[in-house]
């Protein structure tokens, strides 16, 4: 019966021994969550002419945007209308006289983008903002 109070007694002392060396150590900081902030939202129409010439309202985004575009095909010829570096997210059939609707993001800086009716360029696209990641230098 002695014997288990020992056991008893010498756990409480190790169990408190461990907890103090715990408390003592070096605390990590909580890791704050990375807001993003809201994506900006930039509306363009592009209207493909007869020849298959691209007018459009704007020629450009900042970096990050969400861009919408609505595309008019003005000509009486079936077209195809993608951006030079974003061919995998806009790629986009029109038929004459139709209103198309495509969304994408603006992820890839630079000022060396071309509208591509038909695989052929015929406007210009620029994306505003640098390449370095925010915060990275």
């Amino acid at each position: 019966m002695n014997r288990s109070y020992l056991r008893l007694a010498l756990a409480v002392v190790v169990v408190g021994l461990a907890l103090g060396i715990v408390s003592r150590l070096p605390r990590r900081e909580a890791v704050k969550p990375r807001v993003e902030p809201a994506a900006e939202r930039v509306e363009l129409v592009l209207e493909i002419g007869p020849g298959g010439a691209v007018d459009s309202d704007r020629d450009g985004a900042p970096k990050g945007a969400i861009v919408e575009l609505r595309i008019v095909n003005r000509g009486s010829v079936a077209r195809t209308l993608s951006l030079s570096g974003y061919e995998e997210k806009l790629r986009l059939p029109v038929a004459p006289g139709e209103i198309a609707h495509a969304t994408f993001r603006a992820d890839r800086p630079g000022g060396d983008f071309a509208w591509l009716v038909d695989g052929v360029p015929t406007g210009h696209f620029a994306v505003s903002g640098s390449h370095l990641e925010e915060g990275r230098q």
